[in-house]
């Protein structure tokens, strides 16, 4: 068979209101796709992946290039910020070929039902996708229908039973095969780290913290992470077939499990003698000894969501980082080596220009490589979604589903705008220091 995986571009409706948190900047190829499609491999069918992101295709163009291909089954990688271009691009799609189509990712698990009442879709998958496609593939090798597939996270059109939510047996999957990507077309960067090419890697799933204004699924909040053996394994093999000069790790928090954290390190240093880099994300809370091992295995970057250092606010996100932590563990960075990034949110309900100024100014204070402020944004299953549906003179509805969050007695227009202003202060001061 020939399998098609999609992922489409930012909805229309994201442009109109060009907040940050908004924009995608994606110098890497979308790793949920292909782990997807490395299970199609393992079974012997083609794959192909359509990254309209990276051919900057419009809608009109990217439907011709996969009808040129010929898929049997299409599927699609929805985000709630491309969920409408998703929908519209497999409806075209479904009328002018005789093929399945199917759907996965974040917004199809958070909003299962609302995905496949639109009927653009034969069938969903809600969470971890690769062993429900293993499955589905299953039936179809052998042409057995998909009716009564009774498998947790799969949905068929139609059939109206809550599916639940996959979630991997094992976390352990087989590595990522990069040649079913144009790899080489995308720019491969880090976003802190200089050498090039700079590949993307997974290796953990889910985060165990709990702040309000996260819209990851309920099994995301399962932290599990892979065997450091097999991470190494993939660094090498990106490294032997694809020229890899660093590792950026795309998980939300990398540094969880610290025990793990020192046996990763070690294993790098024993293997590449901390001269291949690579760059993560963490919380801004790692005594200064972690940060040198961290350094000494190759680590030259390392980012950051310190939201705000207010502690009203902070405690009201439930971030609960307090500002000393967050200025050593960047100065620590510093001392060491490491570059960092810091990164901001603003718009809570009563935020007063005084709150707003002790974080901007904090934020100018860090030695970072950049500091950047972004407005609020509410996505479906965020905690804060129910406050907010409670406050509606609060938010702008950007979509049916996602809203810009307000500060007391200001339009959307006016964050956007003070967003702006924030970061040309941030940079305009960094440049004259």
């Amino acid at each position: 068979m020939k399998i098609a995986l999609v992922f489409c571009k930012i909805d229309d409706a994201f442009n109109d209101c060009s907040a940050g948190v908004f924009s995608i900047f994606e110098s890497n190829p979308p790793l949920g796709l292909g782990a997807i499609g490395t299970v199609g491999v393992l079974r012997g069918h083609e794959v192909k992946i359509f990254d309209q992101l990276l051919y900057k295709f419009n809608n009109e163009q990217l439907i011709e290039k996969i009808i040129e291909y010929k898929p049997d089954i299409i599927g699609f990688s929805s985000t709630t910020l491309n969920i409408t271009n998703s929908i519209f691009c497999a409806k075209k799609l479904k009328q002018m070929l005789n093929c399945l189509t199917f759907v996965g990712g974040i917004h199809a698990t958070l909003c299962a039902q609302n995905v496949l009442d639109k009927n653009a879709f034969d069938f969903l998958i809600s969470g971890e996708g690769e062993e429900v496609f293993g499955e589905v593939l299953n039936r179809l090798e052998s042409n057995i229908s998909l009716h009564n597939l009774k498998t947790q996270g799969f949905y068929l059109t139609g059939e109206n039973d809550n599916a639940g939510v996959a979630v991997l047996s094992d976390i352990n999957q087989p590595i990522i095969d990069r040649s079913i990507f144009d790899i080489y077309k995308y720019k491969n960067k880090g976003a802190l780290i200089e050498e090039t090419p700079c590949y993307s890697l997974f290796s953990s799933r889910g985060c165990p913290y709990k702040c309000k204004f996260c819209s990851k699924p309920s099994y995301f909040k399962n932290y599990r992470t892979r065997q450091v053996d097999k991470v190494i394994t993939e660094i090498k093999y990106l490294i032997d077939e694809f020229g890899a000069k660093a590792i950026s790790f795309r998980e939300d928090n990398f540094t969880v499990d610290r025990e793990r954290l020192k046996l990763f390190c070690n294993k790098m240093k024993e293997e590449f003698g901390g001269k291949f880099y690579w760059e993560c994300e963490s919380r801004a809370d790692l005594p200064k000894e972690l940060i040198q091992l961290m350094y000494d295995s190759g680590c030259r970057g390392i980012w950051c969501g310190v939201e705000t250092i207010v502690p009203k606010w902070s405690s009201w996100i439930n971030k609960g980082l307090d500002k000393e932590t967050v200025k050593r563990f960047y100065e620590d960075c510093d001392a060491v080596g490491i570059d960092t990034g810091a990164l901001f949110m603003f718009g809570f309900p009563e935020q007063t220009e005084d709150e707003l100024n002790d974080d901007v100014e904090f934020a100018i204070s860090l030695p970072t490589r950049f500091s950047a402020f972004q407005c609020l944004a509410i996505f479906p299953g965020s905690p804060l979604e129910k406050y907010y549906n409670e406050h509606k003179e609060l938010r702008h509805a950007v979509t049916d589903d996602v809203f810009l969050a307000l500060t007391k007695g200001f339009n959307y227009r006016d964050m956007i705008r003070k967003e702006q202003d924030i970061n040309r202060r941030i940079k305009s001061r960094r440049l004259n220091q």
